[in-house]
């Protein structure tokens, strides 16, 4: 059985909509009050800055 390959996505605060992690430019990763992974970056698309927590998925989340 093919396992399907995870993706790794962070949400652009100014386009409004999910990036997969090879869309943004990376610029520092922490982490946030939970342990969670926090990426800052800057997106490719809007090319503002922004800071979001990481979310692997199969596919692109849905909303925001």
């Amino acid at each position: 059985m093919i396992e399907p390959e995870l993706h790794n996505w962070v949400w652009c605060e100014d386009c409004l909509e999910w990036k997969n992690t090879e869309e943004v430019s990376f610029l520092g990763i922490t982490e946030d009050s939970f342990g969670k992974e926090m990426l800052t970056f800057k997106c490719d698309g809007c090319e503002k800055e922004n800071k979001n927590n990481i979310t692997s998925s199969v596919s692109k989340p849905k909303g925001g």
